[in-house]
């Protein structure tokens, strides 16, 4: 039995050493654990800040367009009324015009009180008026304006400018016939008759017409006077 107590002591020595052993073996990796964790990270390996987003840009103005300016319609063309006259004087000059108008037709008459005439048919169309004698040897042209036509009359051998307006009732022009007997009035708007008598072609001033009864008595024979519109027509 003395034998056996040293032996138990010699291994629980051991025993006892070991489990130091161990203990200071676990005990120094946890120090060394704690230390390798406190340790400050390599700055090379830090993670790289995150890049700044950029604002975006701001999109480019939209240079707005000037705006088209479109060219307005041309007014429409002035018409003449359905059926209407005018009479008036050329400018400084004796010579009286008269021109109906019915529809598309156009017919004239200018004279000068004395022993010059000339009858003319032609158009009227879009505002404008073209009209010739049958001989070709006098023209009329002209446009409205406003509630007047003016225009220019080629008329023995003279270019005479003019403006005249409406001829209401009576004033316009009227024509008679009768046997060899021609006669061509102009009532112009005050009231004023100008025309030519011409018989077997001698001419002379024309009788005076009364509107109202629509004749006269020349060489004692009775001459009945007709309104001229527009679509009247003449030899």
């Amino acid at each position: 039995m003395a034998l056996r107590a040293p032996v138990v002591t010699a291994v629980v020595a051991v025993v006892g050493l070991a489990g130091f052993m161990t203990v200071n073996s676990v005990g120094g990796f946890v120090v060394a654990s704690e230390t390798t964790a406190e340790q400050p990270a390599d700055p090379s390996e830090q993670p790289a800040p995150p890049a700044e987003s950029e604002a975006p840009a701001a999109p480019p103005a939209e240079s707005e367009a000037p705006p088209t300016s479109e060219a307005p319609p041309p007014p429409p063309a002035p018409t003449f009324p359905a059926e209407v006259a005018y009479a008036g004087n050329a400018q400084a000059s004796p010579v009286a015009i008269a021109v109906a108008v019915k529809g598309d037709e156009a017919a004239a008459y200018v004279c000068d009180g004395a022993n010059l005439e000339s009858w003319l048919r032609g158009t009227a169309a879009a505002g404008k008026l073209d009209l010739a004698s049958k001989d070709k040897s006098s023209r009329l042209t002209a446009g409205l304006q406003g509630k007047n036509i003016k225009g220019t009359l080629s008329f023995n051998g003279q270019s005479l400018p003019f403006t005249i307006g409406v001829a209401k009732a009576p004033a316009g022009l009227y024509r008679g016939e009768g046997g060899e007997t021609t006669i061509g009035w102009i009532v112009l708007p005050n009231g004023t008759q100008v025309g030519i008598s011409k018989t077997g072609g001698k001419a002379a001033p024309a009788p005076t017409l009364d509107p109202a009864t629509g004749a006269v008595t020349l060489n004692g024979s009775r001459i009945a006077a007709e309104k001229v519109a527009g679509d009247t027509t003449f030899g």
